[in-house]
């Protein structure tokens, strides 16, 4: 049976990002991979020197069991950063391993990286889309996350998190979602990207990467740490199908194994945006944003909104990081556009964006060790941040502005 902990990180004070050196220098080659052209070749990005080291076996026994689910001319490539060191691992159909042991790296690090910062991001995808050249390409990013919250400027007790959290080298390390579209940008756009980590689905999440994938997969609250059931979710991954396909799959095969069992392990809340749909999506909130005020000083607004990270946990004792309210877009947008004709027109945009979500009636949150009840009504799957005046004092709420999004959308 799974281990039952969440994807929430263990406070540690960042003190630097580390400088790590380029990637074909730092590795030790094993064996060749195939360079040929394959059909599609999925990377898992496994940043796990951190609290959530325990369940990368049991998820990789998950995918060894489904192998046989692959194309004859399908890769899954492993980049796996724990603390027995960075390497990668190939995965194909013929794969008869039963577990990560039985793995040997195709290669290996000659020192171990900090799988939470950019330039190792860089790296790594550098080596997959040389060596994997496919027709598709598709992404797992698997470790902690707090969407798009600045996780290098930590002047509190608290720290924050961005994506990923290396607890190595003599500090904590996390990666900004703003870094990370820098990086993949560079690079071949992705059927989908999973992350399988969690509140990582917002809205500025999902415009900052807006050209690096069809559709982003995620969550907008806390998953359960063992994750996504790959056993079930990697044929999903290699299904000869439309991106569209293959985000409704992923989004419904991962949300059922959990929202049906719910009482047992809690639920999930899954969305998957498609991303061509953000420039109408865009449009569309620029005429919410000039006819409605979202900047309510007595947060009335948004007091029964859903909310997936509640800004009064920030004093709790066992708070993991400092996060603004995480609104559910939906419940914002219910309350604050009072027209029935607009409010139409907004959700008709916005079922485009987000055509495949997945939830039961709660999911189950560490903070306070409780299920938190989803109001199917105000649940979209996707959150959106509201810099009001209670977070000034924050620092996250200026880096706001430097997200592509906040640009975008100055409204404070």
């Amino acid at each position: 049976m799974k281990t039952f902990s969440y994807r929430l990180q263990r406070s540690m004070k960042m003190l630097g990002v580390i400088a790590v050196i380029a990637l074909v220098a730092a590795c030790s080659k094993e064996d060749d991979p195939d360079t040929s052209q394959f059909t599609r070749s999925v990377l898992v990005y496994i940043s796990a020197q951190n609290s959530l080291a325990g369940n990368v076996n049991n998820d990789i026994v998950e995918m060894l069991s489904a192998v046989s689910n692959m194309g004859d001319n399908d890769r899954l490539v492993l980049f796996l950063d724990d603390n027995s060191g960075s390497r990668f691992y190939e995965i194909t159909k013929s794969t008869n391993a039963r577990r990560l042991s039985d793995l040997t790296p195709i290669y290996r690090y000659d020192s171990n990286q900090n799988s939470a910062t950019p330039e190792v991001f860089d790296g790594v995808l550098n080596y997959f889309f040389k060596n994997y050249k496919a027709e598709t390409y598709g992404l797992v990013m698997w470790s902690h996350g707090s969407g798009w919250i600045d996780g290098y400027n930590d002047s509190s007790s608290v720290p924050r998190r961005a994506f990923a959290v290396d607890t190595d080298h003599g500090t904590t390390t996390r990666m900004n979602i703003t870094d990370m579209g820098v990086v993949m940008r560079k690079y071949p756009q992705f059927e989908y990207i999973l992350f399988d980590a969690c509140f990582m689905q917002t809205v500025e999440v999902a415009y900052e990467l807006r050209q690096v994938a069809k559709y982003i997969i995620a969550s907008p609250a806390e998953i359960p740490g063992p994750g996504a059931p790959y056993d079930l979710v990697l044929p999903v991954l290699f299904r000869n199908a439309s991106a569209d396909n293959l985000a409704q799959g992923i989004v419904n095969t991962y949300g059922n194994y959990y929202n049906e069992r719910y009482y047992y392990l809690g639920g999930v809340v899954l969305s998957a945006i498609k991303t061509d749909e953000l420039d109408g999506f865009v449009d569309v909130m620029a005429v919410m944003f000039d006819n409605y005020s979202f900047l309510d000083p007595t947060n009335t607004k948004y007091v029964d909104c859903q909310n997936y990270y509640d800004y009064t946990w920030n004093q709790r004792a066992n708070v993991a990081f400092v996060a603004p309210d995480e609104y559910d877009i939906k419940g914002i947008m219910q309350r604050c556009v009072t027209d029935s004709l607009d409010y139409a027109k907004w959700e008709a945009a916005f079922n485009l964006l987000v055509p495949y979500n997945n939830f039961g009636p709660s999911w189950w949150t560490s903070y306070v060790r409780a299920d938190v009840p989803i109001d199917a009504a105000q649940c979209g799957g996707v959150s959106m941040f509201i810099p009001l005046d209670k977070y000034k004092d924050d620092n996250y709420f200026d880096f706001y502005k430097e997200t592509q999004w906040g640009k975008l959308y100055d409204i404070r």
